[in-house]
């Protein structure tokens, strides 16, 4: 039997915005670029004001433009990862942290293999870069910590995951970072403080304990990629109740 759909109306405000986006998206309208005002597109579109300002408002909330009081509508350049920070905390929820050493083995170590291939020699040095200060923040810092430099430590852990991902010049993959970036934070810093509490019990110092970051960067170097997996592994494999 066929299946049959009732046909759906769609209002002037929905064609409105659809077309909109549709120039944008298809660059028609560059990013900088000023849009005609509310009463040209009224005109254009054959609607009111209020129709064109609803649908503006719209691509104004999914970041395709923005609006300057007193000067009028422009493009935007859009992030992706700038839209998805502004709602990934809508569904970071904690059962989500119990996923996260599963992907991240599946698709971090992945990132680190294509970065050994295609990474630039500028973006191991942006890599080398953030590992050195990292490394700086843990010998300047004397256990026990506070909450701030374990955050700071954090921060720093990430950023240096996520110039791996970005080095595998893989836009999905990257993308795939921007969404998850808020519960691999989380769990980066429970994991991080867990481990702070070790070596302080083993009178072992931050930078004694954590040192794969850099034995990663010198294995993505030497392109061994079995070496930056298993060190991977183990630095993401670490047992902690969630």
């Amino acid at each position: 039997m066929p299946t049959i759909k009732k046909v759906e109306k769609i209002t002037a405000g929905e064609q409105v915005y659809q077309n909109l986006r549709e120039n944008i998206v298809a660059q028609r309208w560059k990013a900088d670029e000023k849009l005609p005002s509310e009463t040209e597109l009224a005109t254009l579109y054959g609607v009111n004001r209020l129709t064109v300002r609803m649908a503006l408002q719209r691509l104004n909330a999914i970041g395709l433009v923005e609006t300057r009081v007193g000067d009028g509508t422009y493009v935007k350049k859009f992030e992706f990862s700038d839209y998805i920070n502004a709602v990934q905390d809508l569904f970071s929820e904690p059962k989500l942290m119990e996923n996260v050493c599963e992907f991240r083995k599946l698709i971090e170590v992945e990132c680190a293999r294509l970065a050994i291939i295609r990474a630039t020699k500028e973006e191991f040095d942006e890599l080398d870069r953030i590992c050195t200060e990292y490394e700086a923040v843990k010998r300047n810092t004397v256990l026990p910590i506070d909450e701030e430099q374990m955050k700071e430590m954090t921060r720093y852990d990430v950023k240096f995951h996520e110039q791996i991902w970005l080095m595998s010049h893989n836009t999905l993959y990257s993308y795939c970072f921007a969404m998850a970036k808020n519960t691999i934070e989380k769990y980066v810093y429970l994991t991080l403080k867990k481990r702070v509490a070790g070596w302080r019990e083993k009178g072992v110092t931050l930078f004694e304990g954590d040192f794969r970051h850099r034995a990663i960067l010198d294995a993505m170097r030497e392109q061994d990629f079995e070496k930056c997996k298993k060190l991977y592994d183990d630095m993401i494999d670490f047992n902690i109740e969630l």
